[in-house]
């Protein structure tokens, strides 16, 4: 990431990282100052979508050098898609402001795309704090992402996938039928990109994500609309349409 001026590499040499935020000039310092120190051998540009934030979200970002792209529009799923339609890299990484990617972040995603036959990889999260409590369901969580990747559900994590953006353009990003989804956005490409092409799972890559939705008594809560969210979309068959043609490496 480069504050000064512009990547002077071609699309095959850059990845591109995407945070979509709202409201997150608290939580986005840390997040961006950790991509600053990534030990990454390749470029990467920085892009945070503000969705309609009404704090200083912006002038942090552009305080990193992160490229930033306005959205007048609510909604993650469209946050998202907006930041992976304007990268320029070939290779598209996910994370959002709240988490802090550990120095080699870059470069253990995307080692799996040497292999031209990946298409996609996720990782798995972690709380940024927390005990014995917090560790347990970091590798319960870990070990149902992997039962699910080989029943054909893979499970993306917002804060820490990455796909090839031609495979993303390929099965319409984000987009469903009904718009863009304000919750799921990351399962439902998961889902559909497994439809095409191979996906891989670096259980040993976790990502390090702010507790922020397990605080203030609303942890139940969270796990269950999760819940039943991951039901609608995976046994519901919910978020998997069919996706027209196949998919091949240019």
């Amino acid at each position: 990431m480069n504050s000064q001026q512009e990547p002077s590499v071609t699309k095959g040499d850059l990845v591109s990282v995407v945070i979509p935020a709202h409201n997150e000039q608290t939580t986005l310092p840390r997040c961006l100052a950790a991509l600053r120190e990534q030990q990454s051998a390749r470029e990467f540009e920085v892009i945070v979508v503000d969705s309609v934030s009404t704090d200083r979200t912006q002038q942090v970002a552009r305080s990193f050098g992160a490229r930033v792209i306005r959205l007048e529009e609510p909604g993650v799923g469209r946050a998202r898609q907006a930041g992976f339609e304007a990268a320029r890299g070939e290779i598209i990484l996910s994370t959002d402001a709240d988490a802090v990617p550990s120095a080699h972040w870059i470069e253990r995603v995307i080692a799996p795309f040497h292999d031209p036959e990946v298409i996609g990889a996720f990782g798995t999260i972690r709380f940024t704090r927390g005990g014995v409590k917090a560790r347990i369901s970091h590798a319960l969580f870990s070990a149902f992402q992997g039962i699910n990747l080989h029943v054909g559900w893979p499970l993306f994590c917002g804060p820490n996938f990455a796909v090839r953006k031609d495979a993303f353009n390929a099965v319409g990003g984000f987009s469903t039928s009904a718009g863009y989804p304000t919750e799921g956005e990351d399962t439902r490409l998961g889902l559909k990109l497994n439809k095409i092409g191979k996906i891989v799972f670096l259980r040993d890559v976790p990502m390090a994500v702010s507790p922020r939705s397990f605080e203030r008594g609303r942890g139940v809560l969270y796990v269950v609309h999760n819940a039943k969210v991951y039901f609608k979309l995976c046994w519901g068959g919910k978020g998997q349409p069919a996706v027209a043609g196949w998919y091949q490496r240019k």
